[in-house]
């Protein structure tokens, strides 16, 4: 095992060929990220005005809510009689992209009324969508629609109903419908196996024990079989059966594969074998961002801030950017060694790239770090300038008042917050 580094790390990082230190300071502070804003906001625009008396307030409230129309699904287009089955398709699945799966829904309800046949490409996208939002209801209704456009024997949508119901956590219904639909293909059993991974639950026997039924059966396994099964073993920390995976990868040829390199190292660094995952990551020829981004949170997990500092300068030397999960994986590690100008260099970065100045986790993460360096002021300002303030947002800056012996701005951060509307 190797020592946990705590110094401040000696090492220069240069993101991109950025100008000194005390100009990229300058900089920061006159950029208009930085421009102070009120700490709260009106919930009502300067041409609204709040209802001043109780009757108007109870009047609001005992309105009627007007049901979902055809009208409320497509304000902007044609009613849904005037559009033929292709057009009707696409609004579905571009509902289903939103997650927005009472309105897909709606429609479906109306194609069952009107005999309007729905595709399978169709109904994957509104599955897929019942997996990201882990909607087993909405999803029992939408198998409930497969049956009846006489789609439940089509095998591509029996793999997105095993993968659906077992990322929901119904692990019968998954079995009932796997066990319908048996055959010697791979890809069901990938679904179960990447259902049961997504789920979220600490499944590491059942992902073992159909690991184990498919080699049973002579199941050519592929390289997202042997994915979902590393990561399973991460998530576990089983050593040993990860071991005994690498080298069934090594005898199958399989071992090149990026994805399976990146598993290999993310399930190597979380059983705390950081020898073993700087080893396949050595031995990885084509690193791409996603490589880089598994090896450099492997160190942060195990609290090796500077060889994971190291590496982000490794990677940049490259040629590769950090994207904004590398970001969001080097600002802690930056503030837990209080490397103040190192968070400004990469900070200027985030600046010069405008897309990832917007975006709420990065904005968060930049909060904590200065917190965490001890530089509240620029903390403050990173957090006023913020086009969009949450709960994880005010609690970084609650935090940072904490750990720097500000309780009374800490307690006052809960007031303000709740005059924001976000609830606690």
């Amino acid at each position: 095992m190797e020592a946990t580094s705590s110094a401040t790390p000696t090492l220069a990082l240069h993101l991109q060929a950025l100008p000194p230190n005390s100009f990229i300071i300058s900089n920061i502070r006159n950029h208009p990220l930085f421009k102070f804003r009120a700490s709260t906001q009106s919930p009502f625009n300067a041409t609204q005005t709040p209802p001043t008396h109780r009757g108007e307030q109870f009047k609001i409230s005992k309105q009627k809510r007007k049901p979902f129309s055809e009208e409320d699904a497509f304000p902007s287009s044609l009613p849904l009689h005037s559009k033929n089955p292709s057009a009707i398709y696409r609004d579905i699945q571009g509902f289903a992209r939103q997650n927005k799966l009472r309105e897909a829904l709606t429609i479906l309800d109306y194609m069952d009324q009107q005999g309007i046949p729905v595709n399978p490409t169709t109904f994957s996208s509104v599955l897929s969508a019942c997996v990201r939002t882990k909607s087993l209801s909405e999803g029992k209704e939408i198998h409930t629609h497969i049956r009846i456009n006489g789609l439940e024997n089509n095998e591509f949508l029996r793999t997105k109903l095993v993968h659906m119901y077992t990322a929901c956590g119904s692990s019968e219904d998954a079995k009932q419908v796997f066990d319908d639909c048996y055959c010697g293909s791979v890809y069901p059993w990938n679904a179960l196996l990447r259902g049961t991974v997504i789920s979220g639950r600490r499944n590491y026997q059942d992902v073992l024990s159909t690991y184990s039924e498919m080699r049973a059966l002579g199941i050519e396994l592929n390289v997202y079989s042997f994915s979902s099964v590393l990561k399973s073993f991460a998530g576990a920390s089983a050593l040993g059966q990860g071991l005994k995976t690498h080298a069934l990868l090594v005898k199958n040829g399989l071992v090149d594969s990026s994805i399976l390199k990146t598993s290999l190292i993310d399930m190597y660094f979380k059983c705390g074998k950081t020898k073993l995952a700087r080893r396949v990551f050595e031995e990885t020829i084509d690193r791409d961002i996603v490589v880089w981004g598994a090896v450099i949170a492997g160190f942060s997990h195990n609290r090796l801030q500077r060889e994971a500092l190291e590496h982000v300068r490794w990677m940049i030397e490259e040629g590769i950017r950090p994207n904004s999960v590398i970001l969001t994986t080097i600002l802690p590690v930056i503030g837990e060694v209080s490397a103040l100008k190192l968070g400004q260099e990469v900070h200027a970065y985030v600046v010069k790239t405008k897309s990832y100045s917007k975006q709420v986790p990065i904005q968060s993460a930049l909060i904590d770090m200065y917190c965490k360096c001890k530089d509240m002021s620029l903390g403050r300002r990173v957090f006023y300038g913020s086009m969009e303030r949450n709960a994880i947002c005010w609690t970084a800056l609650m935090s940072g008042y904490a750990s720097n012996g500000r309780l009374d701005q800490a307690l006052r951060c809960i007031v303000w917050m709740q005059q924001e509307g976000i609830q606690t």
